[in-house]
């Protein structure tokens, strides 16, 4: 019997082994393939198996496929513009891309490593946050945890506590201070700090746009009360130095750096964290060229194997080097992106404002970037191919680089540039229509929902009005809306961002109230935001994104349905696998 039959009929004795008590018996050319025999049933498997595997099968053989994974019984999620709907049927995986959606596995497949059974769970394009600072997320991870704290007092003894169980450290790090979280919304000072080590100890606001660092820290950079810098401001009380940095003059801190093994670990345990919250891309807002080559070495050995999108940090020097370079593109990494800032941010007040700030007479924030050099910037990165993404807080600051933007965007035939304004924070309704060019606001909706409870304090009921606009934003973009965490500023966890996206609650506070629930998006809305719409603000929409034939097998899968589950439920959902590439890279069927 020639190779074509033996297989044909060896997939028929295959598919009905174990299937029926009835004996069926077929003789072709002298030939008995339908026996009770068990051991000539393994013999027609193995014949067949070698056969699958010899690479020099007559070409009509080839009519059987083998594939590298089959996704069966799952729910499948499609969009179709606003809406989405669900498949229920199969997935097939060939070098990690997505080969068919079906409402049945063909009977021609055969998968190499098995069939993953989803027993009618919910298949979604793999999550992609579209702003995070992944690697910063990994570092806090082994630092001192200050989120959450409610008074100055509890982060003095978080801090202690760690030193005590940390002594060798050489500085010690924390993250995660708000002020605006404790009874007294004053910024701390480091009196408190001074007998606690020997070492130097800088503690970075939540947001990280101030630091606090004790006197050792500020002696070994070199700073004191004649230290001046411009886009921020070094805080003195009665001729003294409280220790706490805003925005560019953090830049004057020259403490020692975490090693590369420090920093590899880092990006491994956030990772981890990425994995198990069905994350399968990340939009890196913001990182020095020594980060992006060691992390395109650790995606080379195949350790870190989270995507990634990194936008440079700019300065004088990146320019020059990445523009003469070019991008950098894998499969695991893509950088053709700048990071910009414009100002700070609103809980320490740089964010640029039009006018004063409600809670501190004559203070406008912080204009981080000159106008002059950011229009120099621009023009350099139109005229060379690559992408503006700029931090943009204040009505001030976002008013300016949309002004910058439209100008480039007029002189040019060429409209798909998909530049962002990160943040997109308080943007006046007279400035929104230029997003309407083709610019690309990049939000995180749990900023919305915890500044609420502070925010109205800082600009006042006029500004607060068309502050975190999100809903509204997205119409004057024509539709896109790509959504991130922005950790780990906010949790890493994107149902979070989802849940605030469409409650506009605050999770910490129990709230039932909803902030300016106008500006609430749909939870297709939010969905698409942190797959479709994050994919194509990094241009990868023919990649990632979406499930559909030819694009990378990235799924965040769930048990339950997020379209249709109740609202209070969402923030507390679970992903049950998480699929990069055709690998399963987290699993948790736990009920």
């Amino acid at each position: 019997m020639n190779s074509l039959l033996k297989i044909f009929f060896s997939l028929l004795v295959i598919n009905f082994v174990g299937c029926s008590k009835i004996t069926y018996s077929i003789d072709f050319l002298g030939s008995k393939l339908f026996t009770k025999q068990l051991s000539q049933k393994r013999k027609l498997i193995n014949e067949v198996d070698s056969l699958l595997n010899n690479d020099d099968l007559s070409p009509e053989a080839y009519f059987v496929k083998k594939v590298d994974h089959i996704l069966s019984n799952g729910k499948i999620a499609q969009f179709d513009d606003d809406s989405i709907y669900y498949i229920s049927g199969n997935l097939s995986i060939v070098d990690g891309k997505i080969d068919s959606v079906a409402y049945q596995i063909p009977y021609n497949y055969i998968s190499k490593s098995g069939i993953t059974d989803l027993k009618g769970a919910y298949v979604y394009p793999g999550f992609i946050d579209a702003h995070a600072h992944f690697l910063y997320q990994g570092i806090a991870l082994k630092s001192i945890d200050l989120a959450g704290t409610a008074s100055w007092e509890e982060c003095i003894e978080r801090v202690k506590k760690f030193i005590k169980n940390n002594p060798n450290e050489k500085v010690y790090r924390g993250q995660g201070w708000d002020q605006n979280d404790w009874a007294i919304k004053k910024f701390p000072n480091n009196s408190s700090l001074e007998k606690i080590s020997d070492k130097p100890i800088i503690l970075s606001r939540i947001d990280g746009h101030a630091i606090l660092g004790n006197s050792v820290a500020l002696k070994q950079s070199k700073i004191d009360l004649n230290s001046k810098i411009e886009g921020g401001e070094i805080l003195k009380e009665n001729e003294n130095l409280t220790g706490l940095l805003i925005d560019n003059a953090q830049s004057l801190l020259f403490i020692t750096k975490p090693s590369n093994d420090e920093k590899s670990e880092a990006l491994l345990a956030a990772q981890e964290k990425a994995f198990e919250y069905g994350l399968t891309g990340i939009h890196e807002a913001g990182l020095p060229r020594e980060d992006i080559i060691l992390i395109d070495e650790l995606q080379k050995k195949k350790k870190l194997k989270m995507p990634l999108y990194v936008m440079v940090s700019e300065s004088p020097s990146e320019l020059d080097f990445w523009i003469k370079s070019g991008p950098l593109k894998t499969n695991l990494l893509d950088v053709r992106s700048f990071k910009f800032y414009s100002d700070g941010s609103l809980g320490s007040r740089g964010a640029l404002m039009r006018e004063s700030y409600s809670d501190r007479e004559n203070h406008f924030g912080f204009e981080v970037r000159s106008f002059d050099y950011m229009k120099s910037a621009a023009e350099r990165l139109f005229n060379n191919g690559w992408q503006m993404n700029t931090h943009s807080i204040g009505d001030s600051a976002n008013r300016r680089m949309l002004n910058i933007y439209k100008k480039i965007y007029q002189y040019t035939k060429k409209k798909d540039l998909r530049w962002r304004i990160e943040h997109a924070q308080i943007v006046h309704p007279d400035d929104r229509s230029t997003f309407g060019l083709g610019i690309i606001p990049s939000v995180q909706p749990s900023h919305a929902t915890s500044d609420m409870s502070w925010s109205m304090d800082r600009i006042g009921p006029e500004r607060i009005s068309y502050a975190y606009s999100y809903s509204s934003l997205r119409k004057s973009s024509g539709g896109i809306l790509p959504l991130g965490t922005d950790f780990p500023v906010e949790s890493m966890n994107p149902m979070y961002t989802i849940y605030a996206a469409i409650s506009r609650k605050s999770l910490d506070q129990n709230s039932e109230k909803s902030f300016q629930i106008q500006e609430a998006l749909t939870r297709e809305q939010a969905l698409i935001g942190m797959t479709r719409d994050a994919a194509y603000a990094s241009f990868q929409e023919k990649e990632v994104g979406q499930i559909k034939v030819g694009m990378w097998a990235n799924f965040s899968i769930f048990t339950t349905d997020i379209i249709r589950c109740p609202e209070d439920s969402i923030s507390k959902l679970k992903v049950s696998e998480t699929w990069i590439h055709g690998e399963q890279v987290y699993v948790n069927h736990a009920k």
